[in-house]
């Protein structure tokens, strides 16, 4: 699957959300340069019965930006995408990266897909959080 985002790109095109399924990540690509990468592990779900909970779990392990696009919103884009297609296929995922765990706190609205009986890490303190 390709989505093209509206960020910059060095010719004009915008960047490409391509989704590299054989090799368990997704891209940012801008033209044929891979700016951004997102891995992760399909795994069966824990205690899968083939009740109503999705089957599958999409392992998000890590985000990585080219150092030099750092602050474009890259890693944004690509977790966006990441987690829109995992709603599309019916999928849950859960959130081992520090950034897409980061990322849907910030954005409650994909909470829904987090495995069964997780959640996302509540931020501390130290993280610049609030206190409690």
């Amino acid at each position: 699957m390709e989505h093209s985002s509206g960020g910059p790109s060095a010719d004009g095109q915008g960047v490409r959300l391509v989704h590299e399924a054989e090799r368990e990540r997704y891209e940012a690509l801008d033209g044929d340069e891979v700016v951004a990468v997102l891995y992760y592990a399909d795994e069966p779900a824990p205690g899968d019965d083939g009740a109503q909970a999705p089957a599958i779990v999409r392992d998000l392990r890590s985000t990585v930006v080219a150092p030099e696009r750092n602050g474009e919103g890259l890693g944004s884009a690509l977790v966006r995408h990441v987690l829109d297609e995992a709603r599309t296929h019916g999928l849950a995922v859960r959130p081992t990266c520090w950034f897409v765990d980061g990322w849907i706190q910030r954005h409650p609205q994909y909470g829904d897909l987090l495995e069964p009986g997780a959640q996302a890490a509540q931020p501390s303190q130290a993280d610049g959080g609030p206190e409690r």
